[in-house]
């Protein structure tokens, strides 16, 4: 992890859909990044430190329900209500490049999708295609490293489990980038973020709203048609070749637009961006100059 520090403004970005508490840092161009599970969104840090010093403003927003401003705004936890939120902050800022990690990427493919305006440059980190994606939901391999996925839809369950410890949340870390040694000021943020209940019913309700189209916001029914077909706009997908959640053989350009460009780095895994900020952060801004 890179040491670069960077001192973070607690923000907020006022949209029509939310007020979007974020953190941010620098200054000129701005970069929206958004987090996924089990995460923060201060895993960035040391990709924005790279970002500011390359002169960029970086905002890292929570997602709606991550944080205690927003608990009791994810009445609807499905794809294409976060990736609406995604699209309402980027407009709001002016039209941005866009950073997604796990979670955040699936919002980046949605927004390319069907808001492209929204967005100059984007970038998915760590999931694969849309297009790849589905392939490699069929693949038993996959569905093995998938597991807490398919547990998370039965209540009970995965309540009893993740209110217990940290164990799973740690399990999850340490197998999906195995290299990472994570210190103790990041664990400390994960595990105080998803040791209290409003958390774990955030995370509950978006992966159950994988499975459970009641949980989908209706009003946005009309976009389903652009947000889960491929994007005109051309997207650079960033993935690690010890990636121990998504199987780095699926980081493929098919189901990209052309121009696209896929990379695996060696040496990395799930949270390449905090394993290997100065590469990814080379990779993202050769992009953002395109």
């Amino acid at each position: 992890m890179d040491a670069l520090h960077v001192d973070f403004d607690e923000i907020v970005v006022r949209t029509d859909r939310l007020d979007f508490p974020a953190l941010a840092a620098g200054s000129g161009p701005t970069v929206v990044c958004w987090h996924g599970f089990p995460d923060h969104p201060m895993t960035f840090a040391p990709l924005a430190g790279q970002l500011v010093a390359a002169g960029r403003r970086v905002v890292l927003p929570f997602l709606r329900g991550f944080h205690p401003d927003t608990f009791d705004r994810l009445t609807h936890a499905d794809g294409i209500t976060l990736a609406a939120d995604a699209a309402a902050v980027a407009e709001e800022l002016g039209g941005v490049d866009m950073i997604g990690h796990d979670i955040g990427a699936g919002m980046v493919y949605r927004v390319a999708a069907a808001w492209p305006q929204s967005l100059h440059h984007g970038v998915a980190i760590a999931v694969p295609p849309p297009g790849t994606l589905v392939r490699a939901l069929a693949d038993p391999a996959q569905q093995q490293r998938l597991f807490y996925l398919f547990m998370f839809t039965v209540e009970g369950v995965a309540e009893a489990v993740l209110h217990r410890d940290r164990a799973l949340v740690d399990h999850l870390w340490s197998t999906w980038s195995p290299s990472l040694r994570m210190d103790d000021a990041y664990r400390s943020w994960i595990h105080n973020m998803y040791g209290r209940t409003e958390y774990i019913d955030s995370v509950l309700k978006i992966y159950r709203a994988n499975f459970d189209p009641s949980r989908a916001d209706p009003a946005l029914a009309e976009y389903a048609g652009r947000t889960e077909a491929i994007a005109s706009k051309p997207l650079l997908v960033l993935g690690g070749a010890e990636d121990g959640c998504l199987d780095p053989r699926y980081f493929t350009e098919d189901g990209l637009a052309a121009g696209s460009e896929v990379d695996v780095l060696p040496g990395v895994g799930h949270f390449l961006h905090l394993e290997q900020p100065e590469t990814v952060a080379r990779r993202v801004l050769e992009w953002f100059a395109r």
